[in-house]
């Protein structure tokens, strides 16, 4: 089982708080859509068993996910969407019925466009909704208003689109605890089976940082952050959602399996400038720069028989140690309602991990930090906005 990650680094405009990679133009989309066709045959070894471990007519990990990520993937045209679709599905071996989700803009999508989508076989829209009222939308710089947000989610429902997510942003100064609410009314009214809310965090590169620093908006509070976070965990609890990670809430069975898969520790293929790769024992992460990446994979002196290495669009790879692999399970665990594992780690990685990971965690057990049942340890909701400083102390010195 694997999955593939496809980072499109195109959008309208930079909103305010985003910190991913992506250009505010899409003039060089076509020459990145070629490269990135380049990269998807270059890498179809990737997931292939390693010839070290594998055992007689072995075959490379089936695809079970495809993620469209960005960036804004609802910039590509259906016709650019159902090309690389036509080319993964020839290229890897491709498991029946795929969840395969594409990230979306409101101001993107259209009814034409979703019943486009719904028939090329994305059968996953996650769309960035980040709030139903306008004056958040407008500190955000989002480009979309709250009308035509609720009019795609109408549009979505009506072409057939049943897995549906959106994302939603707390802690706005713009905002408070009745307007939260009144967000959280409007997700339940639509009765979609996943939602993904993120409290409002200022990136070092953000535009709405530096206009923060320099007095041109209001600053954010954390103590409003957790008002809407205890809101919102109260709330979906009530309505019967699974707050399954840090940030993600679904239906029973509803999760995102293609983001469970990096929790999981499920190897995975990013393509795309800045996109991350994992074969399960090491890292890797291509340029975040969408010349060098193109100019990387479509170099003038190539041909048809000989192309550069894909490896020059890399940046960095890492293989992993145990100890690294430990602290990663760790740390990606914990940020689940999963948890950890004990039985999995001693089978898995040793039992000097398990051990180390069951002695460090009773202190923190005996604090209310850290919850354990039987031989899992796991995070409750007001555990889980301390996950990374809980993860720090069973990390392996």
């Amino acid at each position: 089982m694997a999955g593939i990650y496809i980072h499109i680094p195109f959008c309208k405009s930079k909103c305010g708080y985003c910190g991913f990679y992506s250009l505010p133009s899409t003039k060089l989309k076509d020459r990145f859509l070629e490269a990135l066709k380049q990269e998807i045959v270059q890498r179809k070894d990737y997931l292939s068993p390693s010839p070290v471990c594998c055992v007689a007519n072995a075959t490379p990990k089936a695809i079970n996910t495809i993620y469209f990520g960005g960036g804004t993937p609802s910039l590509l045209d259906t016709n650019e969407i159902g090309d690389l679709l036509h080319l993964i599905n020839t290229t890897y071996l491709v498991a029946n019925e795929p969840e395969i989700t594409l990230e979306a803009n409101p101001d993107t999508l259209s009814l034409e466009y979703l019943e486009d989508l719904r028939n090329l076989g994305i059968n996953r829209l996650s769309i960035g909704i980040q709030s139903f009222f306008d004056n958040d939308l407008q500190y955000l710089g989002r480009k979309h208003n709250a009308e035509h947000a609720r009019q795609c989610l109408d549009w979505a429902k009506q072409v057939g689109f049943e897995n549906i997510s959106i994302d939603l942003i707390y802690g706005l100064p713009t905002s408070n605890a009745e307007q939260w609410n009144r967000n959280l009314d409007i997700f339940f009214s639509y009765n979609l089976p996943h939602l993904s809310a993120y409290a409002l965090t200022l990136e070092p590169n953000a535009i709405l940082t530096k206009q923060i620093e320099l007095g041109k908006a209001q600053p954010i509070n954390e103590d409003d952050a957790l008002r809407d976070y205890e809101i919102l965990c109260s709330r979906a609890a009530e309505n019967s959602y699974l707050h399954y990670e840090i940030s993600n809430f679904c239906r029973r069975g509803m999760h995102s399996k293609h983001n469970a898969s990096y929790w999981f520790g499920t190897p995975y293929l990013g393509l795309g400038p800045s996109a991350h790769s994992f074969d399960g024992a090491s890292r890797q992460w291509n340029v975040s720069n969408v010349e060098d990446y193109c100019d990387a994979l479509l170099s003038p002196d190539r041909n048809r028989e000989a192309y550069p290495p894909v490896d020059k669009a890399l940046k960095e790879k890492e293989l992993l140690s145990p100890e690294q692999q430990y602290d990663e399970y760790v740390m990606l665990r914990l940020r689940t309602h999963w948890g950890i594992d004990l039985k999995w780690m001693k089978k898995n990685m040793g039992e000097r991990f398990s051990t180390y990971c069951e002695q460090h965690a009773q202190p923190l057990i005996a604090q209310s930090r850290l919850s354990q049942t039987r031989e899992f340890l796991y995070l409750n909701d007001a555990q889980m906005l301390f996950a990374d400083g809980v993860a720090e102390e069973l990390f392996w010195e």
